[in-house]
């Protein structure tokens, strides 16, 4: 029997169980509030409120205190995912480290990973797998808050990758998204043709039931939909399950998506086959997280147990360290033995007065000032000449706004039947602002994903998707502004180009 908590930033949940054949047998399910200030975004605020509100939550419900997994969803735990060859989990762990120190543990001052396996196709050697990476001392705090608790904590995962595996099996050969609400936390997860694509979450403002709250759910749909367009996927997506909300908050969801889209059909996401509840399947919306950690999970480096092997290593280096250190003073004081030596040889009385006779040589002391004055004056015409060629570069590398520029958007509008507008150009920042507009959405999101291919661009940005009307057009039509920023010249290219840089 397992016991999975997921911590959000203001619910406690719990899922009792074990995993059964091809899915998951589920006996107890329980939620309690989180006070406010407690946790949030997966980090402990307040330790001593968590701990007496985790100890109140397994005296009421009468919860076994061993085998339990805690799952959260934390920019502090980074879950990604990675394709490895099938080796020695020794050797796995290596590899994970040599692909992802750059990216991935930069950011974290004493990182401790751990992974797991989700698939592999032994007829390739090839495994997918997810890794997990965390701060040391952010796992170390949840292992004393439970141990306080008098809890066993077994494993620490992310919630959003153990619910998108969750999923994989019902999204066999489908293309769809997953949207789980978690109190204002939005979490997506895109399917195509069966394959995990995309996750991604985002902070919601408006209420469920009202058309604002419909509007933010199909700005995330519009996101997957410029994702798919970027990534040049055959796809259409038109499906969106649910969890989070009631029946009828679906029903009214997608009732006003409707109204938006009629492409788009929303629906509850339904329990996956081999998964039961023992009372009843009408909590699972609301409990995808827990249920999801009480899948059988091919653990091979767990964090908690890389984290022990970190705390080790560190422990037997510091041990090492006090073998070394008597060896070190004993080196020491021979080089300081040695020192004096050499000091008393180069201070023989012949030797030193020779040396001062030919230091303060008026002879000599002339040339030194006349080097000394030499070598100032080099310096600054340097310096001088260095700032000149720093600021030709500048000049050169300025980008050039000129019809070339707005032909070059004008034409990439062309090509997908989309109007634009051009609104301003800042010379300080570099930055054109424009105006698009079409009755297609798509035909927008293909125009921007062609500025975006264009080298003269350092960076494209588009907000405010709106319906507006248009004299040019007979029906209402899709507006969003579109700020490109341009890049700066190359001056080596300059230079090549015309024999010379001017």
């Amino acid at each position: 029997m397992s016991v999975v908590v997921f911590l959000s930033n203001t619910n406690i949940q719990i899922a009792t169980g074990a995993p059964s054949g091809k899915g998951v047998k589920v006996t107890k399910l329980c939620s309690e509030p989180l006070p406010e200030g407690a946790v949030l975004n997966g980090v402990v605020m307040d330790a001593d409120m968590l701990t007496e509100t985790l100890r109140s939550v397994w005296q009421i419900n009468k919860l076994p205190k061993t085998e339990v997994m805690l799952i959260l969803n934390s920019p502090q735990l980074r879950a990604n995912r990675i394709d490895a060859p099938v080796q020695p989990d020794k050797k796995t762990t290596e590899y994970i480290k040599r692909e992802t120190s750059d990216s991935d543990y930069g950011r974290f001052q004493n990182p401790v990973t751990g992974w797991y396996i989700v698939s592999k196709d032994n007829k390739a050697k090839m495994q997918k797998i997810i890794y997990e990476t965390a701060e040391t001392d952010f796992v170390k705090g949840y292992v004393d808050i439970f141990e306080k608790v008098g809890l066993k904590l077994a494993s620490i995962h992310n919630g959003v990758q153990l619910a998108a595996e969750f999923f994989t099996k019902p999204s066999a050969g489908k293309t769809l998204i997953y949207m789980i609400l978690d109190g204002n936390s939005l979490v997506t997860v895109f399917f195509a043709e069966g394959k995990y694509y995309y996750d991604s979450t985002s902070r919601l403002f408006a209420q469920p039931g009202t058309p604002e709250f419909a509007r933010e759910i199909y700005n995330s749909v519009s996101a997957i939909r410029q994702f798919i367009s970027a990534q040049h996927l055959n796809e259409t997506v038109k499906d969106i399950l649910f969890a989070g909300l009631t029946g009828p908050q679906v029903q009214q969801l997608g009732n006003d998506i409707l109204n938006i889209d009629s492409e788009v059909d929303v629906s509850m996401v339904p329990m996956p086959q081999g998964t039961t509840i023992s009372d009843g399947a009408s909590a699972f919306p609301f409990y995808i997280y827990p249920i999801a950690g009480l899948r059988k999970i091919d653990e091979k480096l767990p964090i908690l147990k890389a984290s022990k092997e970190n705390k080790a290593r560190a422990s037997s280096n510091a041990g090492l360290k006090k073998l070394i250190l008597p060896g070190i003073c004993i080196l020491a004081v021979a080089g300081i033995i040695y020192g004096i030596l050499l000091g008393v040889k180069a201070s023989k009385k012949a030797e030193l007065k020779e040396i001062e006779d030919y230091i303060y040589n008026p002879s000599v002391l002339a040339q030194v000032a006349e080097y000394d004055a030499m070598h100032d004056s080099m310096g600054e015409i340097g310096s001088i000449q260095g700032g000149v060629d720093l600021l030709v570069e500048d000049i050169n590398s300025y980008p050039r706004p000129d019809s070339e520029i707005n032909a070059m958007i004008a034409s990439a509008a062309v090509a997908h039947d989309v109007d634009i507008e051009f609104v301003s150009y800042d010379a300080t920042s570099g930055v054109f602002s424009v105006n698009a507009y079409s009755p297609v959405v798509d035909d927008i999101n293909m125009f921007i994903a062609d500025l975006m291919e264009m080298d003269i661009f350092e960076d494209v940005e588009y907000t405010g998707y709106a319906l507006t009307g248009r004299l040019t057009r007979e029906a209402d039509v899709w507006q969003i502004n579109v700020v490109c920023t341009l890049a700066a010249n190359d001056p080596a290219e300059e230079a090549g180009a015309d024999g010379e840089v001017n």
